[in-house]
């Protein structure tokens, strides 16, 4: 009896990676119109992700770690940012010497219009896929997502995230 050789987290790690390199570079294109089209320094776009990704406002010195630039350089970006209306700026409760960044309404509506761009050009990627192909994917991936498995039967009726500031 011949048994199923059994690929390697390793193996496994190499293949994802070069999916998601193969895809990234179908999706860039797309996004990197997106990026064009709300003239975007790719500083800027890197602002707009991690404040999108904190689970509070952060500090112009906190931002600066993040991004890798100094504390001037960053200051300029999030200046722009602030003009473009894309991130707000705040004094802080406790303290009016620290300023506070977050994005905007706006500024959440260019982190969804990139998300939109990043998901049309990996639909081309997985439209090639039959689908029984799709769901095995789909189901393979599940256990790796932050968020509740994909359940086909929801597909219809997909979420609206309702605006917090309306």
């Amino acid at each position: 009896m011949q048994t199923k050789a059994t690929i390697t987290p390793e193996q496994l790690a190499d293949v994802m990676a070069r999916f998601l390199m193969s895809a990234m570079k179908t999706a860039q294109t797309e996004v990197f119109h997106v990026v064009e089209e709300l003239e975007l320094s790719m500083t800027q776009l890197k602002i707009l992700h991690i404040l999108d990704g904190s689970e509070r406002e952060l500090t112009p010195s906190e931002l600066a770690q993040f991004v890798g630039l100094s504390p001037a350089a960053t200051g300029r970006a999030v200046d722009a940012l602030t003009r473009a209306g894309l991130v707000s700026r705040r004094e802080d409760d406790t303290d009016r010497r620290v300023k506070r960044l977050t994005l905007t309404t706006t500024g959440n509506a260019a982190i969804t219009h990139i998300s939109e761009a990043r998901v049309k050009a990996l639909t081309r990627v997985v439209e090639t896929l039959d689908g029984e192909q799709r769901d095995a994917l789909a189901a393979a991936l599940a256990p790796l997502l932050p968020d509740p498995p994909y359940d086909p039967a929801c597909a219809l009726h997909s979420p609206t995230q309702e605006d917090p500031d309306a």
